[in-house]
């Protein structure tokens, strides 16, 4: 690429670095008003990344994933045809078999709630926007170390703000939505849903940490001792801080399957990496990567036990174990008030012991009791689904009378996508992200530069991750967490742009 069009996409470039870094901030663009301004702003840079091109940007980003970019504008696609009116005889061959029962669907069309389905296009225009701004942007190795630096910014702005608010116990208002609960939220209204957004930027992190690993040889404990006092002072310093903040926020935020998925996920990727990195060590000959290899063993190891049982025991994972424990259905029954009870004053008037009223934490199985019921969806609508971002209006056809409440989400992303979306749309998306994985990993196991390796491991540990914390939340329904997990998506491939 020439000097000339690295200039002319430089502005662009940062442009794309502020929007990822202001994407989660209004309460994770999770708000019409919101998504809307991310529109208008992803909008305006992708109109000037077209208007003012840089050179054969496009083309490349086209050769390096062909794939993703296809099975992205397929899955759109899938979107379009919920909104095109066609005859019932149609809707029938595609098994829309209770279609009827929806009093909203007289348009002949796929979607139960054409409006709910726009919205939840256009929302997919914006993030498969982004997408294609990443592979067209960033074009050269420094732009992605920048792009990873911007990434663990964001993470530590929000680890810090998480953190802060939540030391001063304070009840606040963020964009009118009030946030009271005891645990850290950063910009999110929900912490589990911070907590996936720290999931991603922790696994750049540590990816970039990797990156930095020179493996240069020690000749003597005077050089040791100079490379450790040089260290202090560096950017390994400072990322190396900035990891553990924002491991701070994340077992702050509490959240039981957030952090366990994070663990899960670096002692699955980090167990694959060393077992990989041994392997290599054994057949090398060349002894900076043999260095390099086992220090990013050493690494991963020192992340593990830091961060887990050192940092963890101080800040409190022993809060999340308690979330863990007070999960139990018959232990939240014994603990319901009785309704007409006197209030306190009136009790102790009248001799009575005050009631123990305890606040308890929602079971695993009351999280997931939305998920059976929905399962049913997916038989009515297997294909197609209902359309998509309509399983809010969906469910109560299916809710059972023993669950109680409004349910926006089934607290399991894959099978909000299969009742939305129905099974097409599911396998377009696990094509897309396996075709990432298994780029990922070749990318680990054959190049021989430490950054692309340190990418490669965080695509592979911030999908990972995600993907086991989507077993029983709605991260992917959150625009700054799917934005986000699209670019871990697109980092391997950010790699074979280089190599046309």
């Amino acid at each position: 690429m020439t000097q000339a069009s690295v200039s002319r996409t430089r502005g662009q470039l940062w442009a794309l670095f502020a929007l990822i870094v202001y994407t989660p901030l209004p309460l994770a663009s999770n708000r019409p008003w919101a998504l809307a301004l991310l529109g208008l702003l992803t909008g305006g840079l992708l109109l000037w990344t077209i208007w003012r091109p840089g050179g054969r940007l496009t083309e490349l980003a086209w050769q390096g994933a062909k794939t993703p970019l296809i099975l992205l504008g397929l899955w759109m696609a899938l979107l379009v045809v919920q909104l095109i009116p066609m005859p019932g005889a149609w809707l029938a061959a595609l098994d829309q078999s209770v279609i009827n029962s929806f009093a909203s669907q007289g348009e002949g069309v796929v979607s139960i709630d054409s409006y709910s389905t726009r919205l939840y296009l256009a929302k997919a225009c914006i993030l498969s926007a982004v997408f294609w701004l990443v592979l067209v942007l960033i074009d050269s190795k420094r732009r992605i170390e920048w792009l990873a630096m911007v990434i663990v910014f964001s993470g530590l702005l929000q680890a810090l703000i998480g953190v802060m608010l939540m030391a001063t116990g304070a009840n606040f208002q963020l964009f009118f939505v009030e946030i009271s609960q005891p645990r850290a939220h950063g910009t999110f209204v929900s912490p589990n849903n911070f907590a996936g957004y720290l999931e991603l930027t922790l696994a750049v992190g540590i990816g970039l940490m990797i990156a930095k690993l020179d493996g240069l040889p020690v000749a003597n404990w005077r050089q040791r001792v100079q490379g450790w006092l040089a260290l202090l002072i560096s950017e390994k310093a400072l990322l190396r801080l900035s990891l553990i903040i924002m491991v701070v926020g994340l077992v702050a935020s509490r959240s039981r399957m957030g952090n366990a998925a994070f663990f899960a996920s670096l002692i699955i990727v980090g167990f694959f990496t060393i077992v990989f990195a041994k392997h290599v060590t054994q057949r090398t000959h060349d002894r900076q990567e043999k260095n390099t290899l086992r220090a990013t063993i050493v690494f991963i190891v020192s992340l593990i036990v830091l961060d887990v049982f050192i940092i963890g025991g101080v800040v409190g994972v022993e809060k999340v174990v308690q979330r863990l424990e007070n999960t139990n259905l018959h232990a939240q029954s014994a603990l319901v008030q009785l309704q007409g009870m006197p209030g306190k004053d009136a009790q102790a008037s009248m001799g009575i012991k005050p009631i123990e009223v305890r606040r308890y934490e929602q079971s695993v199985e009351e999280r997931g009791e939305a998920v059976i019921p929905s399962l049913q969806i997916v038989r009515d609508f297997p294909w197609l689904g209902t359309g998509g971002g309509t399983f809010h209006l969906s469910f109560p056809h299916y809710r059972p009378s023993e669950v109680v409440g409004f349910y926006d989400h089934p607290h399991n992303d894959y099978v909000e996508f299969a009742s939305e979306v129905g099974l097409l749309g599911l396998l377009l998306l696990a094509l897309m992200v396996a075709h990432s994985v298994w780029s990922s990993v070749m990318l680990l196991v054959r190049s021989h530069d430490q950054l692309a390796r340190g990418m490669a491991f965080a695509s592979l540990m911030g999908v990972t991750s995600l993907l086991i914390h989507a077993a029983v939340d709605f991260n992917f329904q959150i625009p700054a967490n799917a934005m986000l997990f699209l670019i871990v998506l697109s980092l391997p491939y950010l790699f074979v742009k280089l190599k046309h």
